[in-house]
């Protein structure tokens, strides 16, 4: 198998500017690359360009994964991480879960990038960027579920020892995060339901303040100074660089460094054993569901086939005629349905009778086919050729 690597780049908050777009095209001469994104594949070869330059130059998230182990997401947080040190170096690790502070300002980049065993391909990466979204935008909410989650993606590290990795604190309130953050999680090779696994037992925790909620109070808050100051750089900057700015500008007072957590210190190894339990219930209960769905639709398609016997007794010639033309038509599945007609005319006439006309139509259908082998198969199937 050859060698594939697939890399993204995602603009959120806002598209990239003249300058920050002439730098983009500077990093890889295979890339396509848009105000909003960069992305390019190699079936031999690797992107060398240069990742964190791009994402402190315009680009918000990174995505990169190859078919020899390598899976990566790294985030640009413009306002850095609103918890406290103490706490995050519980969540840390070498590596695997890293965060690299900007040498000016608060921002800085949170990379995911844990050793990881060759796996199966996967091409999903528009669910996994998505998921990276709403991850990146929680953190920047001060959600420490967030940053929870993100050490559940990289605890499959190869170079860590299930029975002595141990979680950190598990911020409360962890059953509520979206789901849709999950999403993340199996491009980590692990499973959707490793979150709920890890959310058994954990109390419900704070809400957080809506966008609506914050807009309202900054609103409220705004003087008329800054309110004109606002109009007139919309009216000479970039829109969407005001805007997330603003954006920016209003989450700032949200961010929580206090979120209720409780320090359960289960190993890996534990939290691996509930979440094999959880798979194994949804397992059974998908196994459940889809023989259900397939004895209903067998008792449909059964009763579909007696209304058909009905109309068959009413005019068996023209079933005769509709086998023909299926016949001609050609083609395995059209063989096959010609084949299940004959069988069925043969129940709905009924006795020798029913055996005899069928019978004698599947060897008119071979005569005047003869070089139909899966017309042949299909009719021999149906116990319909001596």
């Amino acid at each position: 198998m050859s060698e594939y690597q697939y890399v993204e780049f995602r603009a959120v908050d806002r598209p990239l500017d003249d300058k920050q777009l002439a730098f983009a095209e500077e990093q890889s001469s295979h890339a396509e690359v848009s105000r909003w994104n960069l992305n390019v594949e190699y079936n031999y070869g690797s992107f060398r360009g240069d990742v964190d330059g791009l994402l402190r130059g315009g680009f918000d998230l990174y995505l990169e994964y190859s078919n020899y182990g390598t899976r990566v997401i790294k985030m640009r947080l413009p306002q850095g991480l609103p918890f406290p040190d103490k706490l995050l170096e519980r969540y840390f690790r070498a590596d695997a879960l890293e965060w690299a502070k900007d040498s000016k300002g608060t921002g800085g980049i949170l990379s995911l990038r844990p050793f990881l065993e060759e796996m199966d391909y996967d091409n999903d990466f528009d669910v996994y960027l998505d998921a990276a979204t709403r991850i990146r935008e929680h953190l920047m909410q001060g959600d420490l579920r967030a940053l929870y989650l993100l050490w559940l993606c990289v605890c499959g590290d190869g170079n860590a020892d299930p029975d002595d990795l141990v979680e950190p604190p598990v911020p409360h309130g962890l059953a509520d995060l979206p789901t849709k953050c999950a999403e993340l999680l199996p491009f980590f090779g692990e499973s959707h339901l490793f979150l709920q696994a890890a959310a058994k037992g954990i109390e419900a925790g704070p809400s957080l303040t809506s966008s609506n909620e914050l807009a309202t109070a900054f609103i409220d808050a705004m003087t008329g100074d800054r309110a004109s100051a606002i109009v007139r750089r919309l009216m000479i900057e970039d829109p969407s660089r005001v805007k997330s700015d603003l954006i920016a500008e209003i989450r700032e007072p949200s961010t929580s460094s206090n979120w209720p957590c409780t320090d359960l210190k289960r190993s890996l190894d534990e939290l691996n054993q509930v979440c094999d339990r959880l798979i194994e219930e949804h397992n059974s209960k998908q196994k459940k569901a889809t023989e259900a769905k397939a004895k209903r639709d067998a008792g449909k398609a059964e009763e579909k086939r007696q209304l058909r016997i009905e109309e068959m007794r009413m005019d068996p010639e023209k079933w005769l005629k509709e086998s023909e033309r299926l016949a001609t038509a050609g083609g395995t599945s059209n063989y096959a349905a010609a084949a299940d007609i004959l069988a069925d005319l043969e129940e709905a006439i009924g006795g020798e009778e029913g055996q005899k006309i069928t019978r004698k139509h599947a060897a008119h259908l071979v005569k005047k086919h003869p070089t139909l082998n899966m017309l042949k198969s299909s009719l021999r199937k149906r116990d319909l050729l001596s």
